[in-house]
Order: C-alpha cells, then structure tokens, then sequence
C-alpha cells in the first residue's frame, strides 16, 4: 500500500513539488529553532529506509537530501549573532551613512528607517563600518529636511540594542530586525544632509518616491482625509502615507486592515482588469499576458518594491510564465516552486508573517475555489468567486492570525465580501488615474476627474468598515494555539478538500472520513483546557521597573505593578509584554491590580491592563494623588467599573485555599517610594515579600508583622541603596532575592545591596530574564527561568 501512495506521489507533479519544497523549508526550521541533529537523524532514517524498500527513485533521495544541506547551509551563512554596531552598543556616537529604506512615520512626527552606517564616530575616535546596517528613529523630527530613500546623513544620537525578549509571548524584536540583516537600533537626535553621489537603482527608486509623493499631492485636492490615506494605501502599499488611528482599528475590527496595504489582492486586480482590456482590443492572449505582466511590473516599482508586493507580483509573473508556456498556471506546483525560489534567495523570509499568509492563503484558495466556481456562466462564476474566495481566505488564514495577534474578526468574511467589488473598481481606478498623471501636463485633470468616481466610493468601503467593525463582539480575543494544534487545522481543512472534489471522493472517501475523523477528534481535545492546582509568581522582564503575577490555585490571577509606560506614544511594557502573556494564556479577568506607587516604572501599563482586561480589584497606596498617571488610572477604573481599594495594614487581599495575600503600608510618608505597597504571600509554608520601591524606612516599623525566614525576597527599589539593612536581612533571611532591573542611569543595583545579599541566591531579571516560581500544594518550590534561545523556562540549576 505504503509503495502504490509513494509510486502516485512521485508521479503528481503538484504534490512532488510540495513535497521538495516542504523540505526544504523544514531544513530552514531545523537551523532556526536549533534542532538540526535531529531533524538530520530523521531525514537520514527515512532516506535509508526509502533506499531499501525502493519508494522512491534514488534521484529522488539525492535531490531531496542535497536541497536539505543547501538549506541548512544557506540559512546559516545568513546568521549571525551580531555585527559591528551591536558590538559598541550601548553608546552615545554619530552615524554617516545613507537611508535605504522609504522613512515611514513621518506623519506622525516619529520618522524610522533602515539606514547602511558607513562610520561612526564617539569619544574622538572613528571606526569605518562595512556594510552594517541600523535601525534609526528620529526622536522629535521637525521636517527640516525631507527625508528620501538613498539620501545621505550625519546623525547623532544613541546606538543601543534592540529591546530583549526577556519573556514568554513578547516579540522578539532583536529576530525580526535579523531577518533584513540588521542588529543594532539607533534613536537620532539630531541630523544633517550631506551630499553623495547616487547609483542608477537609486536614482531611480528616489524617482519613484517623488512620483508618489506628486500623485498623493494632486490627489489631496480633491480627497478628503481620510478617503485620501486609504487610496494611498491601496495604490502605493502602507508606507506611503498613513491613515488615522481610529480609521485603522475600524478596519482592524472588521478585518479588512489588509486593504490599506498594497498586496496580492490589488496585484490580482490589477493584473485581471488589464488583461481583460488588453482582450477585448482584440489583443491574442500571449500578448494580452505579456502587457499585463508589464503592467504589474510597473505597479510593482509603483508602490516602491515593498516586500508583500515583490512576493505577490513573483508569484504572479511565475504563474503568467507558466501560462506563457502551456503548463498548469493554478497548479500547487508552481506555487510550491516560487516559494522555493524565494526562500533560497533569501531563507529568513520563513519569519515574515506576510510571507506565511501570501502562500498559504493562495494555497488554500489554489485548492479549494476550483470546486465553487466549477462553471461556464462566466456571471455566476464572477459571484460564486466574490463570495467563496474571501470565506476561503478567512478558513486558511484565521490559525496564523490567532498565532501573531491572538484575535479573531468575526465579520471578516462579511466585511471582505461587501468591498470586495468595490476594492476591484479602486484598485483599478487608483493605478490607473496614478498611471496617466505620469503626464503632468494632464495629471491635475486626470486626478479630478477620477476621483470624482473614487472619493464616493472610498467613502462607501470606511462605512463598510465602521458597520463591521463597530458592531458588539467584532474581534474576538484567543488564546496562543501550538505548532501542534495549528498542523491539526490544516490537516482537517486538507481532508475537507480532499472530499469536496468528487474523483477524490470517491477514490479515497473512507480514508479521508477516518482522518478528519481522527483529526477533528485529536484537535477537539488539545482544546480542553488543562489547569495546574500549583500557584505560580512570574517575574516579568521589565528593565529597571516592576511587573509580577500571581496565578492561584483557583486559577484566578493577581498583578502586582505593570512596568513603564511607552515612550512619547508608544507602546507601554504592559501592553508588550504583560498583555501579550495574558492573551497567549487566554486570561480575560484579573482578581487584583495592585499598584505599589504611582511611579511611571511600576504603574506606568496600568491603563493598558484596566482597558483590555477586566479587573475586579484596584489596590492603591493613594486614592487622591495628584499625578497625572494616578488620575488617568482612577478615570479609567471608574470607566471600566473596576472597585478603587486604598491600601492599608494587614489587609487580606486574597485568602482560599492556603494562599493568602495580604498587604501593608506605612502610611503619611511624604516620599512617594517609602509609602510603596508592601505585599506578603503566603502559601502553607512558601512566602514571598513584595516591596515595592519601599526601603528601610518602611519596612522596619513593620518587620515585626512580617514572618522570619522567608523563601523569596522581592528587592527594594530595583537594588538601591537604602531599600535594606542588615538588621533587616538578618530578621527576613530569605533564601532568594530577586532584583527586577535593567540598564539605568541610577547604578542599580547597588554594590552595598548585593553584599548584603550574599548568602542569598540572586536572581535578576537583567541577567536571568523572567523567573518562574512554581509551589506545590506541599510548598516544594521550583524556580525557572526564562531562556532566550529555547524560548521557554528551564530550571534555575541548568540554566547557565
């Protein structure tokens, strides 16, 4: 049985190409999550095993085991573990170099751009770069110069590394920057135009932005905002000018955000409204292919070559090729081969979640539309396709959107049926009128006369938007499903398929039942949830500042302080770091919010949780302070119907079960640290002190309220001097002591703390990343921590 599937398989074009192409993407994964001994081992045992028992031709093997090394070799040359740049990080330096990529953000007064260094200067030394590569951030861009992909620049600024991720579920930013060869982050203060002598390919991508730039100009005469930002998007891709931030999350809501993005969608309109042009002047069809090849190509360079366009239109201009020489233009197997084109080119497109959409919704559609549009009505097939494609997209897409952004938009395929005609007649409309006002002497005619068509309808898709998006439940928040689980989807959506097409069917109908059977089943069950009866306390890698959360017994979860908020608009440690945690684990409900201070390191995320989850409980040290950050807490807990609790002695935050919280304060202080919250856990005979940024003076008027010989001690103050004593080691005498800190300005933690500290096991967050504390019903404790390489929590003893 096993030799006639191999036998059919070698002989099935699409599914030999699938088959050569999955290998080779698996020999990407196996370099990347580091686990190349044993995906080798595998491969080398099936390779035996298929050898002996003749399954397939040994050309075969040799091509597949060759294409498996081309990989593995591929992909790490392509990996480094820094550069130059990182290597000096953190500095206070100036950069010369040259922007090689569209600045986007400039709107918002905060441009960012890759940018190749050429030398960097500090401390009057300057060191000459090769081809290194930065991210840079403008902090505080007044447009005195007009920023230009290939312009040349002096900056001045830091060069840091990029944030660490520290934790589970958080980004892992460093990775992404990794993928365009890029390791350092450069926040520029200041910069200065300088001159330099441009190549042809820059010259004429500069071209292209002014073109861009021209059109967008014209056409905001007669487009208001933000009809103006959405055309642009369509036309030109998401770096060109941006749309407003509620105008966004409507469209986030209903799912249609990948409209205000240039991509495959638009490249298929495109290419689709030409063609037809092209035939009904009578043009012969290789021709009339030909043209709109053309066409795609000049839309490509239109949008100025971002990355979802260069992958939509390859993978278009590959199936064209296909039509040109009479093969199977919709077959998987050209589908299989662009994508190993484009991965051996570059390997670490694997990473882009734009590149895992592209192909495995055109995938799905590839297979499953056929079956629905099965007709010679050329009327009912245009219907049939309007209606089955986007519901075939939302199917293929939803576990990867759910893996990235943990949310689902119920009314997607509504919303995407209702624009979608509406989105052919833009698309068209917007390059078109793009196309012709290359003429200058019409294009101010040109752009009016369009958009007199367009603005209306623009104005009909925001109003499809807002309908969808604004209605009750539009997105739905999940939790973070597993590789596993995400295999199991696909293998049900394939077996689904395999028994809508009837030769299949009938062919194969009793093994697909059994394994949609045995899928569907083995998927329903890595649903059911699976509760720990331990409680946990995660420390959460926040830099210099505090985040912790205690899950109970009862699987209920108390946070103590929520880390800083974003910088100058942007994104706070809670909504990165916290709430992405929260999300991943599918918690909605929080016990408590305990907020130690209003210092902007410890409550700094607080409206950020108040907002996206529900919080029962807020205990504050003050209910009247007069900071900015207390009041918008207070205004955001009174709009979300949290309960307002002032901190006070002995107060039993949470007591079931042999956990009991309590806190403490030492009131009328007039520093702001020392009247920090302190807060006791107790769990049988495990007991961790939480302290806030409270120091000495707090703790020793209540150290005798405080049981000795504690098994954790929360630092003071991040390891400031001041927040202990050895009066007050000596009376706690833990057993560990966790610092939460990164890199500050401050010298924590202080040399004085640590001595105090040495007979203590030392955990800081700086070094150990997140620790995971897990206690038992009888009080055996297990302390892990958080490795940056495995991506998951190793015990504390092997962790090096």
């Amino acid at each position: 049985m096993l030799n006639n599937l191999c036998l059919k398989l070698s002989q099935n074009k699409n599914l030999l190409m699938l088959l050569t192409a999955g290998l080779y993407v698996i020999s990407l994964y196996a370099v990347l999550s580091e686990r190349l001994f044993l995906f080798s081992l595998i491969l080398a045992i099936i390779s035996i095993i298929c050898i002996i028992k003749n399954y397939f031709p040994i050309k075969y093997i040799i091509i597949w085991n060759l294409l498996f090394i081309i990989g593995v070799a591929n992909t790490s040359l392509r990996l480094r573990e820094t550069d130059e740049l990182l290597n000096l990080a953190p500095m206070n330096a100036e950069i010369n170099g040259t922007i090689v990529s569209i600045p986007q953000g400039i709107n918002e007064g905060k441009p960012k751009f890759f940018f190749k260094a050429d030398n960097i200067s500090f401390d009057l030394f300057k060191k000459d770069l090769k081809n290194e590569k930065v991210l840079v951030t403008i902090n505080d861009y007044n447009n005195e110069y007009k920023l230009k992909i290939y312009d040349s620049y002096k900056l001045k600024g830091r060069l840091s590394a990029p944030f660490k991720a520290g934790n589970p579920s958080q980004f892992d930013y460093g990775n992404y920057l990794r993928n365009y060869n890029t390791y350092a982050v450069f926040y520029a203060n200041s910069l200065i135009k300088i001159d330099n002598k441009l190549t042809l390919k820059a010259k004429a991508l500069q071209k292209i932005s002014d073109f861009r730039e021209r059109i967008l100009s014209i056409h905001s005469k007669y487009l208001p905002s933000p009809n103006l930002e959405i055309l642009g998007g369509i036309v030109f891709g998401d770096d060109a000018i941006s749309p407003p931030k509620e105008i966004k999350q409507s469209f986030v809501n209903s799912g249609l955000l990948h409209i205000l993005a240039a991509s495959g969608m638009n490249v298929a309109f495109i290419y689709t409204f030409f063609f037809w042009i092209f035939s009904q002047l009578r043009i012969n069809f290789k021709t009339s292919v030909i043209l709109s090849m053309l066409t795609v190509i000049i839309y490509t360079f239109m949008t100025g070559l971002g990355a979802s366009i260069i992958r939509a239109s390859s993978m278009l201009l590959f199936v064209l090729i296909g039509k040109l020489i009479d093969r199977d233009a919709h077959s998987i197997s050209l589908l299989s081969f662009v994508a190993l084109l484009m991965l051996l080119y570059n390997p670490l497109y694997i990473n882009e979640t734009g590149f895992q959409l592209s192909f495995i919704v055109t995938f799905g559609i590839l297979i499953m539309s056929p079956v629905f549009s099965n007709t010679k009505n050329k009327f009912a097939s245009f219907i049939i396709s309007t209606v089955s494609i986007p519901i075939i997209a939302q199917l293929w897409v939803i576990p990867i959107q759910i893996f990235y952004f943990n949310n689902i938009s119920i009314y997607s395929v509504c919303a995407n049926i209702m624009s979608m005609p509406i989105l052919m007649i833009l698309s068209f409309g917007g390059f078109t009128s793009s196309l012709l006002s290359g003429i200058s002497i019409i294009a101010d005619f040109i752009c009016k006369t369009f958009d007199i068509i367009l603005n209306p309808l623009l104005s009909i898709l925001i109003g499809i938007s807002d309908f969808w998006g604004h209605l009750p439940n539009s997105t739905m928040q999940t939790a973070h499903p597993s590789i596993f689980q995400i295999l199991l989807y696909y293998g049900i959506l394939l077996s689904i398929a395999g028994l809508l097409y009837k030769d299949f069917r009938h062919k194969y109908k009793k093994a697909l039942l059994i394994s949609f059977a045995i899928l569907i089943t083995t998927w329903s069950l890595t649903l059911l949830p699976i509760k720990s009866s331990n409680v946990e306390i995660t420390t959460f890698d926040v830099g210099n500042a505090d985040c912790f959360l205690i899950k109970t017994i009862k699987n209920e979860y108390i946070i103590i302080d929520t880390g800083k908020a974003g910088y100058k608009g942007s994104k706070s440690q809670a909504d990165i770091i916290l709430l992405k945690y929260l999300k991943d684990k599918g918690i909605k409900t929080i016990h408590s919010l305990i907020i130690t201070h209003f210092d902007n390191d410890h409550s700094g995320g607080a409206v950020d949780v108040l907002k996206e989850t529900k919080v029962l409980n807020l205990y504050v040290n003050n209910n009247k302070h007069n900071s900015y950050n207390a009041k918008l807490i207070y205004d955001s807990a009174n709009k979300y119907n949290t309960n307002i609790i002032k901190a006070d002695n002995n107060q039993i935050v949470y007591d079931c079960k042999g956990l009991k919280i309590t806190n403490y304060l030492n009131k009328n202080k007039s520093n702001d640290n020392e009247n920090s919250i302190i807060t006791l856990l107790e769990f049988n005979k495990f007991k961790m002190l939480f302290t806030g940024d409270a120091g000495t003076m707090s703790l020793s008027p209540i150290i005798k309220n405080l049981p000795k010989n504690i098994s954790v001690l929360k630092v003071p103050h991040h390891g400031a001097i001041g927040g202990l004593n050895k009066e007050i080691i000596d009376y706690l005498n833990p057993k560990y002591s966790i610092i939460s800190v990164g890199e500050n300005k401050f010298g924590h933690p202080s040399f004085y703390t640590l001595e105090l500290l040495k007979n203590t096991t030392i955990l800081r967050t700086d070094i150990n990343n997140s620790i995971l504390i897990k206690i038992n019903k009888k009080s055996n404790t297990k302390i892990l921590t958080y490795d940056l390489k495995r991506k998951k929590y190793i015990p504390l003893l092997k962790n090096k």
